[in-house]
């Protein structure tokens, strides 16, 4: 898994939070095959799943430059810094 740990407090951790700029592949719903989208955008929700049985499927929310929200697998997810962002 990319990202980081030890973000929070207590035995377990997310591997992004609130605020982390990230790149990646649009969350899928299970069965649906098509070739992922790439997103890039700043993290406003870790969703469920990100330890445990539903790893596979552990997602995050983003918004994205032009202020829609995409849903984002986070087992592909990058982290970025304001560095390393293209320009607009």
């Amino acid at each position: 898994m990319a990202g980081r740990t030890g973000r929070r407090p207590g035995p377990v951790s997310a591997p992004y939070q609130v605020g982390d700029l990230v790149r990646g592949p649009e969350a899928l719903p299970p069965g649906d095959y098509r070739t992922p989208a790439i997103y890039e955008g700043e993290v406003v929700q870790v969703g469920s799943g990100w330890d445990g049985v539903d790893a596979a499927n552990a997602y995050l929310w983003v918004r994205l430059p032009d202020r829609t929200e995409r849903k984002l697998a986070i087992r592909a997810c990058v982290l970025l810094t304001r560095g390393n962002q293209p320009a607009p």
